[in-house]
């Protein structure tokens, strides 16, 4: 929140745009300067712990992002995530829903021409065509439920198997953007885990195109998909592919998964991995970003069935 001191508030505009400018020293007196006038801004620190970054000064970043998380309601900045990235406190297990909400409102209007446009985006076709390997559609449509709809796009792909659709995402302008496009039975704004808590062996079809890269710990959302899933259901989803153990965060602010900690996770919640494929979900700065598409199966009462596989290579992947 800004204070009521205009001069503070003229310093803080002044300091982003000596920042935007490039001249992050200017940048950071100016802010430290802000904060002798108004030492409660959150957002203030926050700018300020970002351009001591840039300058190398990290324990002090470190302490106003601190500050900042004392001070702020909720963490739409991302300090949090900050901080772990620095190595002063704990890998989140998930990024925080406020920093997400806000990101995701703010990327709303444009999100759709970023990703079609300059990232090459295509999880959602990739999914369409590893469901269709898995199970060919047939005239009977699904009940499906979109994880993380975002604007529609993941919905698109599959709304010609889908005898009725269902979104849910954290962001309200996503929801709202999704709602434009009039395919959705129903759509709510909401965290994904909770969302599935209130459904039990009600969806055919379980689909999360490029959303699981916000959680870390994949086990709670597996669990709640299993619960949600009908008898014999799948649960279609992409990760970005991680080379370490288990996930990691990464600096651009997602996770990505080791091809282990989905097989594991798979075998010790009773799915049944129908496939797990490399693939590339988008482009960044001209690089491919390595994603995982995968398909699961809910057995009848979690009995380990013979469910044919069509993943390339063992069950179970291997370090590299």
């Amino acid at each position: 929140m800004q204070p009521d001191d205009l001069l503070a508030q003229k310093r803080f505009e002044f300091a982003a745009m000596l920042k935007e400018r490039g001249d992050i020293s200017a940048a950071v007196s100016l802010y430290k300067e802000t904060l002798e006038l108004a030492p409660k801004w959150a957002e203030v620190h926050f700018a300020l712990a970002e351009a001591l970054e840039e300058t190398g000064e990290f324990d002090e970043a470190s302490q106003h992002y601190a500050t900042y998380l004392r001070l702020a309601e909720t963490d739409v900045m991302g300090a949090e995530i900050r901080l772990a990235l620095l190595g002063n406190s704990p890998v989140p297990d998930a990024l925080p829903p406020a920093y997400v909400s806000e990101l995701f409102d703010q990327y709303a209007k444009r999100f759709e021409g970023a990703l079609l446009g300059q990232l090459e985006y295509r999880a959602p076709q990739q999914l369409r065509e590893a469901v269709e390997l898995a199970r060919p559609f047939t005239t009977t449509g699904e009940k499906i439920l979109d994880l993380g709809c975002g604007t529609g796009l993941g919905g698109e792909a599959f709304l010609s198997r889908a005898a009725s659709l269902y979104g849910v995402d954290l962001s309200a302008g996503m929801i709202a953007e999704a709602r434009r496009k009039g395919i959705y039975t129903e759509l709510r704004e909401g965290e994904i885990v909770a969302s599935l808590q209130e459904h039990k062996n009600a969806f055919d079809l379980v689909i999360a195109a490029d959303v699981l890269v916000y959680l870390g710990d994949l086990r709670p959302l597996f669990e709640n998909v299993c619960e949600a899933l009908s008898s014999e259901g799948l649960f279609a989803f992409t990760v970005q592919k991680g080379d370490g153990e288990g996930f990691i965060l990464g600096r651009e602010c997602r996770y990505s998964h080791h091809p282990n900690y989905i097989a594991d996770l798979v075998e010790e919640i009773g799915f049944r991995l129908i496939s797990m494929v490399d693939g590339v979900s988008r482009y960044e700065a001209g690089k491919a970003v390595e994603s995982l598409i995968c398909v699961l199966q809910k057995p009848i009462c979690h009995v380990d069935l013979e469910v044919p596989l069509l993943a390339l290579g063992p069950k179970r992947p291997t370090a590299d």
